[in-house]
């Protein structure tokens, strides 16, 4: 029994053969990127499942690599060193700056913490791993209550939006700021085109300075005429 217990809670480079090794951290490095991708994925985020799964697991892999390969114990850490760099480029694309506001800097930092934890995996110490997944989605739903505890619930409104269609390029453009201040289509509306005029009616939270981000962005642009208030108002869909 003591040796099944240092075999999982140990580094398993030490009781497991390569294969074997690799087999295991990689289904490890699987499982717990995909634990906090779904939570990601959930509430809409651009890095999502697909994304933390393959940063966790190609994290995983270049640590393996880099014991594999490795001929002394300074060589072990030179990949993992690599990766701790080349993941904040990873990370530091996915935080957005615009008009005064700094946007998805939560994402960034759960790649980069799900790196970390691809390289622990990779190490061998996949107890460890699958331990620290747990207090990084621990950690996601926390501040999730804590916002909602500090700022107070939404307060969700509908803002209607006429703008000229220019044959469909403003439409596109409201899309791509909608988008990148991470508005889910389901809050979007788009009505039919009638003589080269459309119209958005988009739902948001008047509460939080974040949510209603993208409508300077929006009165910004060239195609957009108006933007008013509109007198229906609902809890979030």
């Amino acid at each position: 029994m003591l040796a099944s217990f240092s075999f999982w809670f140990g580094d398993i480079n030490q009781a497991a053969s390569p294969p074997v090794m690799g087999f295991i951290t990689s289904i490890a490095a699987i499982l717990c990127g995909a634990a906090v991708g779904i939570e990601r994925e959930k509430r809409e985020k651009p890095a999502g499942l697909r994304t933390l799964v393959l940063v966790c697991l190609g994290s995983a892999i270049f640590t393996q690599a880099g014991i594999l390969l490795s001929t002394s114990a300074a060589d072990k850490s030179r990949v993992a060193a690599q990766v701790v760099s080349g993941i904040g480029f990873l990370g530091a694309g996915a935080i957005i700056h615009d008009r005064g506001l700094i946007i998805g800097v939560t994402t960034g930092a759960a790649i980069w913490a799900i790196a970390a934890i691809g390289v622990m995996i990779g190490a061998g110490y996949v107890a460890a791993g699958v331990i620290l997944t747990a207090l990084i989605l621990v950690t996601l739903i926390v501040e999730r209550r804590l916002e909602s505890w500090l700022y107070g619930p939404c307060d969700w409104h509908f803002v209607r939006v006429d703008f000229e269609s220019h044959e469909g390029r403003t439409r596109a453009l409201i899309q791509g700021i909608l988008d990148t201040h991470q508005v889910p289509d389901s809050r979007v509306q788009f009505s039919p085109e009638d003589a080269g005029r459309a119209s958005a009616k988009i739902q948001y939270c008047q509460n939080h300075r974040p949510h209603r981000g993208f409508l300077p962005p929006l009165a910004a642009l060239p195609g957009v005429q108006r933007i008013t208030p509109d007198a229906e108002s609902s809890s979030p869909r």
